[in-house]
């Protein structure tokens, strides 16, 4: 369980192009999914990383594996949906079933023996820090104004299921916080903004109405209006940090 009661989770939306990462030293901070490419490149590392997409976290297998094993990276622990070697830094997350925003299973108590998909990893990260005992959570990142298909991106099919691969390097990303998030050979599930990511997002907030957790958007541009909005630093009590 955490001795903290805040925790930064960090969606890889555009906006965190604009954050200053030296300013986050001292919190506890939540990455997800590609963005360890960008955590090499600046040695800046979250204190828990997490997948809860089943192709991408299948894509970047060797990735992940990777950085379990590598402990100067001096993350504390992994929470990926797809089995590891076993680590002490590493938990495996099961989800149970397949998100429906009208499946009661969304609306049920957070924790990590009845862990329900809330649509996307964002959301699912922040179930996962409610469950290791964080009671704010601040959102950065968390745009949801996906580009559904982006130029370079191709759809293939996999078992009757659209999907999308990237097919040539990217120059300029709009989804993403860094232009090279998504590669060459890259295989994820089209975002689905209105059918997974806001969704997903919305039942959170519901769920969360009327308790003690607290989630607040930092994202000026973020379309999500399910949480109250603030500024990192007004958040964080951070003077000149917007």
């Amino acid at each position: 369980m955490s001795n903290s009661k805040s925790i930064i989770v960090m969606g890889n939306g555009p906006s965190l192009r604009d954050v200053d990462f030296s300013n986050l030293k001292g919190f506890d901070t939540f990455g997800l999914n590609a963005a360890y490419r960008m955590y090499k490149k600046i040695n800046w590392w979250p204190t828990y990383h997490g997948c809860f997409d089943y192709i991408v976290c299948e894509d970047h297998r060797k990735e992940y594996q990777c950085l379990i094993d590598d402990p100067s990276n001096n993350i504390k622990n992994f929470f990926y949906i797809k089995e590891f070697i076993e680590s002490p830094r590493f938990q495996r997350i099961r989800l149970s079933g397949g998100f429906s925003p009208s499946s009661p299973l969304c609306r049920s108590i957070l924790d990590f023996a009845n862990f329900h998909d809330r649509g996307n990893s964002g959301a699912n990260a922040c179930q996962v820090s409610i469950c290791l005992g964080y009671k704010k959570i601040i959102l950065l990142g968390v745009d949801c104004n996906y580009t559904e298909i982006i130029e370079g991106a191709k759809i293939y099919n996999d078992k009757g299921v659209n999907r999308l691969t990237i097919s040539k390097k990217i120059e300029h990303n709009p989804n993403y916080w860094f232009d090279d998030y998504q590669q060459p050979g890259d295989k994820y599930n089209i975002p689905a903004k209105n059918i997974s990511q806001k969704p997903g997002w919305e039942g959170l907030a519901a769920l969360c109405k009327n308790t003690d957790i607290d989630i607040v958007n930092c994202s000026k541009i973020s379309e999500l209006d399910c949480f109250r909005k603030s500024t990192i630093g007004k958040e964080l009590k951070l003077e000149d940090f917007n």
